[in-house]
């Protein structure tokens, strides 16, 4: 578990934290076939492949998710996928979909988008950045004909929080939503005047960076059968290299936030496993990804990232840098609770990645993901333990 105080708390900074702290991670009780697997030279790829791309900070981020793991008995830093993209047995298998569909993608291209949806073939969508405009008439006129079983039931939960930058979590299981994450999240009051007064100096105090609408999250409790999954969707401040800069510093504040609300979660109700997932808009650091990491209550104790390809089995990017002068990156993932769910296949889903007789049978063209976002979903399978 992470030893007091934790980053973010008063008196220690995430920097101070990193430097003086993380290296006592190896002491802690993880066995020899965990360490091998963390260190063997190829690397995990979630921490070869796509945390390189975020940033030179990668080992720093190595040790602290064993830091936050160590007490799970997580073998791995990131479970790996198979990359073929290819449907799993129904079985007892949770099928995810994430997305931050860039506004509106379901009201500009409503065929396009439930195409995509098609091919992901998933019981659970969770769409971050749903501009406040859109509405849940137009979000189901778009899932319309998305049928299984004769069935075209959907439960819906828009969250209140985040102004212009919504999370709305879609299952064919019932929900329950959850006042710590589905209502608005403020930011700490202390954070906010900090922040918005670097924003003011930096002179990055626009309309669509206000804080205003709270943090962008939501969440909600999925029910299969006796078992209760903790769904998270979250978008986070964008842009920002600068580690010191106040898009990063606003990132962190974010995620700690939310982590205390999924803690007050874990405390307050029965949780059997935990799925966060959305954009982390990762281009400076990787501490938010640490933070959201955990520890939280046992048994969660941490969550790991999977660890996720397109379907070329090549490119792990997410968010299409491609004519921009920003390069292509991973910025969204998905986290889970290793010790109740396991990762039995996903994939990054491009339609540039399908066979011309598979884009025709779904009527799609090799565009059209990025033409519905600039960002592609991400689709994950997981079993129970």
């Amino acid at each position: 578990m992470c030893p007091e105080p934790c980053p973010g708390t008063a008196g220690i900074s995430y920097e101070a934290y990193l430097e003086e702290r993380c290296a006592t991670v190896l002491v802690l009780p993880l066995d020899s076939v965990a360490l091998a697997r963390l260190f063997k030279p190829e690397g995990p790829p979630i921490v070869i492949s796509r945390l390189r791309t975020i940033g030179k900070a990668w080992p720093a981020v190595l040790c602290c998710g064993v830091l936050a793991l160590a007490g799970s008995g997580v073998a791995v830093w990131g479970a790996q996928s198979r990359g073929d993209g290819a449907a799993a047995d129904a079985g007892d298998g949770v099928r995810v979909l994430s997305w931050n569909v860039s506004d509106d993608a379901f009201v500009r291209d409503p065929a396009g988008f439930r195409a995509m949806l098609t091919r992901a073939d998933a019981d659970i969508l969770l769409f971050d950045e749903v501009g406040p405009e859109t509405t849940e008439t137009q979000l189901r006129a778009a899932l319309a004909g998305r049928r299984r079983e004769g069935s075209d039931d959907w439960h819906v939960a828009f969250g209140r929080s985040g102004g212009r930058q919504r999370g709305v979590i879609v299952s064919r299981q019932p929900l329950e939503r959850l006042p710590e994450l589905s209502e608005a999240v403020p930011y700490p009051a202390s954070d906010r005047d900090r922040i918005h007064k670097r924003m003011v100096a930096a002179d990055g105090d626009r309309p669509g960076y206000s804080m205003d609408g709270g943090i962008p999250v939501n969440g909600a409790i999925l029910k299969f059968g006796d078992r209760r999954l903790l769904v998270v969707i979250l978008d986070l401040q964008c842009c920002g290299e600068d580690p010191a800069g106040w898009e990063e510093e606003r990132r962190r504040v974010e995620t700690g936030e939310i982590r205390a609300r999924i803690d007050q979660v874990l405390k307050r109700t029965k949780v059997d496993g935990v799925i966060v997932a959305g954009d982390l808009n990762l281009v400076s650091t990787p501490l938010p990804l640490v933070i959201l990491s955990g520890p939280y209550p046992l048994p969660h104790a941490g969550l790991i990232a999977a660890d996720l390809r397109q379907l070329d089995g090549a490119e792990t990017w997410t968010w299409d840098g491609r004519g921009s002068p920003f390069p292509s990156r991973p910025m969204d993932f998905v986290l889970y609770s290793p010790n109740a769910l396991r990762l039995r296949s996903g994939f990054i889903l491009d339609s540039a990645d399908l066979a011309r007789a598979e884009l025709d049978r779904l009527g799609l063209k090799p565009d059209s993901a990025s033409r519905l976002s600039q960002h592609l979903p991400l689709v994950t399978e997981f079993v129970w333990h």
